[in-house]
C-alpha cells in the first residue's frame, strides 16, 4: 500500500519515504501502468486547474519560452494543478475561438506569456480578471484593466550589455532590436540610450536598427549596415538575432570580437554553441516560472492593487566581446 501512494505520489507518504521508493523503482527500471492500482479520491482528482495563453506575434516560443513553460508545468504539477495550454497566433478566427474556449473554462487562475497583437491582449485581459502576465509588462494598455506582471527588467539588461561593451573600449555600438513597437525594443533601447547619454557619448540614431526578431532578418540588417558604409565596433542584441550577426559577419570574414565584439541578451544556449561563444545577458526564465506559479497558487493574490515583480539580469561575459579594457 505505502509503495502504491508512493508511486501515485501520495501527499499520505512522507517525502522521504517517498525519495527512497522512487529511487529504487527507478533504479529497477519501473514504468507505471495507466491501471496501476486503484487510486484514491485524492490521487485522482486534481487541486484544481491554471490556464497558460501564449503569444506567438514575432518572436519563436521553441526558443525563448520552452524552460518557462516547462518550469510552469512541473510546478503547477508539483502541486497537483492541471496545466492547459492555449495558443494566440493574432489570427482573428482563432482568437475568436480562444475566447470562446477561455469564457467556457473552469481554470481557476490564468497566465498570460509572451508576444501579442495588442489589441487582442486588451481584450484578454479584460476577459480574465486577475490574469498575470508574464515576460510581457502589458503597461502600454489601458489602464483600467487589472492584470498583475512578472517580467524581466530589459532596461537594465541593455545598461549592462552597453556598460560592458564601453569598458571593452567599444564606442560605435550599433543597437539591433525587434520591431518598433515591442516592449522589448522599446525597453532595451531606453538602457541603450541612458548609458550612452551617461557616459557623455553622442547617440547616433543611425546605429538603432530595426529588424522582426529573428536570426535571418538580423543577417540581413547587418548586411544592409556594412553594405552603406555603416561604421561600428560592436552589437548588441538578443541571443537569437546574435545568431545572424554572426553569420553576416563571418560571411564577410569579420572576426569577432577583434574587429567588432557582440553581445546578446536572453542566456539562450544557443549561445554557447557559437564561435567564438557570445556574451549574453541572462534572463533566468526557470526562476520567473517559480515565482508565477507561487505567486498565483497563493490564496491572497486577489489584491486591491497590480502587483509588478522584475527580475534583474546577469551578464556572463565569454569570448565574443574580447577582453575589457585598461583604464
Amino acid at each position: 500500500m505505502t509503495v502504491s501512494r508512493a508511486l501515485r505520489n501520495n501527499a499520505l507518504v512522507k517525502d522521504d519515504t517517498r525519495r527512497k521508493i522512487i529511487a529504487i523503482a527507478e533504479e529497477l527500471g519501473y514504468i507505471p501502468s495507466p491501471r496501476m492500482g486503484r487510486p484514491s479520491n485524492n490521487d485522482s482528482v486534481p487541486a484544481g486547474k491554471v490556464q497558460l495563453i501564449v503569444g506567438t506575434i514575432g518572436r519563436s516560443i521553441a526558443v525563448f519560452h520552452s524552460q518557462l513553460l516547462t518550469t510552469i508545468e512541473q510546478q503547477l504539477s508539483a502541486h497537483k494543478y492541471e496545466c492547459l495550454i492555449r495558443t494566440c497566433s493574432g489570427d482573428f478566427q482563432q482568437f475568436m475561438k480562444l475566447q470562446e474556449n477561455i469564457r467556457i473554462s473552469d481554470a481557476e487562475a490564468t497566465m498570460i506569456i509572451g508576444s501579442f497583437i495588442p489589441e487582442q491582449l486588451n481584450a484578454l485581459l479584460q476577459s480574465v480578471p486577475n490574469a498575470l502576465l508574464l515576460d510581457n509588462p502589458g503597461l502600454s494598455m489601458e489602464r483600467n484593466v487589472f492584470h498583475s506582471s512578472f517580467t524581466f527588467d530589459n532596461s537594465e539588461a541593455a545598461r549592462i550589455a552597453t556598460r560592458h561593451l564601453l569598458d571593452c573600449g567599444r564606442r560605435r555600438i550599433l543597437l539591433l532590436c525587434g520591431e518598433p513597437e515591442h516592449f522589448f525594443s522599446r525597453d532595451i533601447e531606453t538602457g541603450y540610450r541612458e548609458v550612452m547619454e551617461y557616459r557623455k557619448l553622442k547617440v547616433d540614431k543611425k546605429l538603432i536598427i530595426h529588424s522582426d526578431f529573428t536570426a535571418e532578418s538580423a543577417c540581413s540588417a547587418i548586411n544592409t549596415a556594412l553594405d552603406t558604409g555603416l561604421k561600428f565596433d560592436a552589437v548588441f542584441t538578443n541571443d537569437e538575432m546574435a545568431s545572424g550577426v554572426y553569420r553576416a559577419l563571418l560571411e564577410r570574414k569579420i572576426m569577432i570580437p577583434d574587429d567588432i565584439a557582440v553581445c546578446g541578451c536572453d542566456g539562450l544556449p544557443l549561445g554557447m554553441h557559437l564561435f567564438p561563444r557570445l556574451t549574453s545577458v541572462a534572463l533566468n526564465y526557470e526562476e520567473l516560472g517559480r515565482m508565477a506559479v507561487e505567486y498565483i497558487l497563493n490564496a491572497d493574490r486577489k489584491l486591491s492593487q497590480p502587483y509588478r515583480v522584475q527580475l534583474l539580469p546577469v551578464l556572463e561575459i565569454r569570448e565574443s566581446t574580447g577582453i575589457i579594457a585598461a583604464e
